[in-house]
């Protein structure tokens, strides 16, 4: 199978972090581009589309792929956390922002920002975007994880549906379905070339809904007769990524595989796994605590209340990048690092693990 790895970049994970987003890498890799400028956008339009889910419009511009994500923080006090636009490109700019438990951005977001409400904004980021060339796009969406899904059909629909959709959208109920108007109407004036199947856990009001969770069982079953796909999306919850992941494979393997998880890195280490010393050097301020073997560095500092900056927190932006003074932070492959930035000693501390004694400053 052709795989491509986006394990944010966009809605936030359940401790209200960014989407983890990781992709493939080529020997031929090009430079990484600088880390775009935060600009100040103002939102000019609130839209309440689920109990817990809100759409905000802006009065900006940008330039980006369908299925790209931003960092965003509703003021300086609060960080920067990964959302995606729930529309493509040509269209007026809207992201779909679900609130999580825990979630001090996605609480704010959505229950907070106002119509004439300022944000800072900085993006786009991220590799989750469709290939060229495909003839049928299998689509699995769990949750949140829809909205970077809608702004592939519109895509679509603004090409004239190049490629035949099958789009399966797992919800817990269907109060929590969102943008479920927006759908139907895209499949009304797809031709027949969009097909969604809705998925509830309750099975919906009446009980006429496929019924979830979206086990390796019920994924089976749902792709059971489908035609197999050229290339398959999926993005949402780990348990229905892992489930989703594993049929697909099985089912559809040769199929481009394009993954996005909406979950935070967080590493469970026990409390006897190796410990490690960083030393953080932040001019003429030194900070140290302790990180144990296999667990991100970032998140180590965190339970040590120490500061180090971070944006989509899954690899892809760069914003948490820092340089190494001694010791060796291990920053998976699949990120955004050069080949020459490794080389130059840097790492990053969202996704790296801490492999010895370290000692790191910010990256300049």
């Amino acid at each position: 199978m052709n795989t491509m790895i986006i394990v944010p970049a966009a809605i936030a994970a359940a401790a209200g972090l960014g989407w983890l987003l990781f992709r493939s890498r080529s020997s031929a890799q090009p430079p990484r581009r600088e880390e775009p400028q935060a600009s100040n956008w103002t939102v000019t339009k609130v839209t309440r589309e689920t109990p817990s889910t809100v759409s905000l419009e802006f009065d900006a511009s940008l330039d980006f792929k369908a299925g790209q994500f931003v960092l965003l923080r509703p003021n300086r006090e609060l960080p920067w956390r990964a959302y995606s636009f729930s529309r493509a490109p040509g269209q007026p700019l809207r992201l779909t922002i679900k609130r999580v438990e825990g979630g001090a951005v996605s609480t704010f977001v959505t229950e907070k920002l106002t119509e004439g409400s300022s944000i800072e904004v900085k993006g786009p980021f991220g590799q989750f975007v469709l290939p060229e060339g495909g003839k049928h796009i299998l689509m699995l969406a769990g949750g949140s994880g829809v909205t970077p899904m809608i702004g592939f059909l519109h895509e679509l629909a603004q090409k004239g549906w190049p490629a035949k959709v099958t789009l399966i959208d797992a919800n817990r109920s269907a109060d929590e379905q969102i943008l479920r108007k927006e759908l139907d109407e895209l499949v009304a004036s797809s031709g027949a070339k969009l097909q969604i199947i809705h998925v509830l856990d309750d099975g919906g009001p009446d009980g006429s809904v496929k019924r979830g969770p979206m086990t390796k069982d019920v994924v089976s079953a749902l792709l059971e007769g489908i035609e197999a796909p050229d290339v398959v999306t999926l993005c949402g919850p780990t348990g229905m990524m892992e489930s989703c992941n594993a049929v697909v494979r099985e089912r559809f393997p040769s199929a481009k595989l394009i993954e996005e998880k909406f979950t935070a890195v967080v590493a469970s280490v026990g409390a006897d796994a190796i410990a490690h010393e960083v030393e953080l050097v932040d001019g003429d301020k030194t900070k140290t605590f302790t990180v144990r073997e296999g667990e991100p560095v970032l998140q180590a500092a965190r339970r040590a209340k120490v500061e180090l900056a971070a944006g989509c927190e899954s690899g892809v932006c760069g914003t948490c990048r820092v340089k190494m003074r001694r010791g060796q932070i291990e920053t998976p492959e699949e990120s955004c690092l050069t080949a020459e930035e490794r080389s130059q000693g840097y790492a990053l501390v969202c996704i790296g693990k801490a492999k010895a004694p370290c000692s790191i400053e910010p990256a300049p």
